[in-house]
């Protein structure tokens, strides 16, 4: 019998700290304990590994994130694609001598 439903992981409070700190204690505890998708792979399978660090558990990349949430990283936009590219291309300086 599940004697939690409520208050889910927050039981441990007891009556303790009041209702709106544990409601927002309970889900960032849901949030985090959920399975994210992989930047890499785009499964479903990132998990918390540590506070801000996330792990795939099909590809095994390792991501940083919010300490508690994950937060998935800015899609690269066309422009910033072009400037990488154009930087890339740029020819390398020679080497100094000593």
């Amino acid at each position: 019998m599940r004697r939690t439903k409520k208050v889910g992981s927050t039981g441990w409070m007891g009556p303790r700290y009041g209702i709106r700190i544990r409601r927002r204690v309970l889900d960032i505890d849901r949030a985090q304990r959920r399975a994210n998708p992989c930047p890499r792979c785009s499964t479903v399978t990132l998990w918390r590994v540590a506070s801000g660090v996330y792990e795939c558990q099909r590809c095994g990349t390792r991501v940083s994130s919010g300490a508690y949430v994950y937060s998935p990283p800015p899609p690269i936009t066309r422009q910033e694609r072009s400037e990488a590219e154009g930087k890339a291309e740029a020819p390398a300086k020679p080497a100094r001598k000593r």
